[in-house]
C-alpha cells in the first residue's frame, strides 16, 4: 500500500482548497487500498482511540448510491499505516 502522508492540522482547520486536495488524496489511499471510495463526505479523528504514536481517523465515503466507512491508522508521522472498512 502506498504511503499517504495526512496532515491532521490541515484536515482539522483547512481552508476549502486545502480540505477538498485532502479529501481527493484520502479517496485515492482508499481506493488504491482496494474498497470502494468515490468522494470523501467526512473526516474526522477518532479522540478516545487516537494517542500521539498512533492517530485513528474516521472517513465517510458516499455518493446517491453508496456509502462506506473506515478507519484509517496513522502513525506519529502521519503516514498511512492501515485501511479498515466499517
Amino acid at each position: 500500500m502506498k504511503a499517504l502522508t495526512l496532515s491532521l492540522a490541515i484536515m482539522l482547520l483547512a481552508v476549502p482548497a486545502q480540505a477538498d486536495m485532502l479529501e481527493r488524496q484520502t479517496a485515492r489511499a482508499i481506493r488504491n487500498a482496494g474498497h470502494w471510495c468515490d468522494r470523501v463526505t467526512d473526516m474526522r479523528e477518532d479522540k478516545r482511540q487516537s494517542r500521539p504514536e498512533r492517530r485513528v481517523v474516521l472517513v465517510t465515503c458516499y455518493d446517491i448510491r453508496h456509502l462506506a466507512q473506515y478507519e484509517l491508522i496513522l502513525g506519529a508521522d502521519n503516514k498511512l499505516r492501515s485501511i479498515r472498512k466499517l
